[in-house]
């Protein structure tokens, strides 16, 4: 719902910002002065929003109490599952299911609540997920000309989630799978961020150290690349297929030209479009390392 008046825009943020701390009766108070229940800010952030980032399940239910939609979505498709479950909170998460929410409800960038719940590393709530029935196979799926090409296991292995590696597995999600547009593996994910036991959890499961991404460089080569000198001495001890004299130096020539032109660094580079993902506000971002 659009808010034009200054004054009712001022009010909607009071709403945002008692869900935020968690204040009932504040929240209620804004409530009982007119403010819709899902009106939002100028994201579309809504209350249940905010309560179901937070954890607030007390606000959450009075606001559900009075109304509020389930799966409305912000203008970059976070619901109030997904952001629950980006911030690990299962009971919230679990809240909402009991509600008929959409647990398989994606961003604007094709993340369901999978991904975003393994990429902070929340096994309860990717348990919780999983045992709900929510779509584990649809990964790479076009959501209105976007797509999110990671799926929770390259996701957990990213971030060097062991605990989540290991469940996913056992989940029986493929080891070996390759992102289309890169050719980047759970393994190469691990090795570019330096998760040495991560690494060896792949390999051990069965992943492919020979594998190469499009640019045909191997977990071995992305290591070296990296700097990872204990996944390097690793994947050397498991890779067969090893880079050839003068590619990683010249490699290293390419991403220098691409530092000046960052735009350029997703086709020039595919490699690094691991370190693309979801910021707080859901918009692309590059990693921090």
């Amino acid at each position: 719902m659009a808010v034009d008046a200054e004054y009712s825009m001022e009010s909607v943020r009071l709403l945002l910002s008692a869900c935020e701390q968690g204040h009932l009766g504040k929240a209620e108070t804004v409530l009982t002065q007119g403010v819709y229940v899902d009106a939002g800010d100028e994201d579309g952030t809504t209350a249940l929003q905010v309560a179901a980032a937070n954890g607030h399940e007390d606000v959450m239910g009075m606001l559900l109490m009075k109304g509020a939609a389930l799966d409305l979505c912000n203008i970059h498709g976070w619901t109030p599952l997904l952001h629950a479950a980006r911030h690990g909170h299962t009971s919230v998460v679990s809240h909402l299911i009991q509600k008929q929410a959409d647990f398989n409800a994606r961003t604007r960038l094709g993340a369901s609540a999978l991904v975003v719940a393994a990429e902070g590393g929340h096994l309860n709530t990717c348990k919780l997920l999983i045992e709900t029935g929510v779509d584990t196979h649809g990964f790479g799926n076009s959501i209105g000309g976007s797509s999110c090409e990671h799926t929770p296991l390259m996701v957990a292995a990213q971030n060097g989630h062991d605990n989540l590696v290991r469940y996913f597995l056992d989940r029986g999600f493929d080891v070996n799978y390759r992102m289309p547009s890169t050719g980047v593996s759970a393994l190469m994910l691990a090795a570019r961020n330096g998760h040495m036991t991560t690494s060896q959890i792949l390999i051990e499961r069965g992943a492919d150290a020979n594998l190469t991404n499009v640019n045909e460089h191997t977990a071995l080569e992305i290591a070296k690349m990296q700097g990872r000198r204990e996944v390097r001495g690793y994947l050397d001890r498991k890779t067969l297929n090893k880079p050839k004299a003068g590619e990683h130096e010249s490699h290293l020539k390419l991403l220098t030209k691409c530092a000046a032109q960052q735009s350029k660094l997703m086709i020039l580079a595919p490699i690094f479009v691991s370190d693309i993902f979801l910021a707080e506000n859901g918009t692309l971002q590059l990693m921090e390392k």
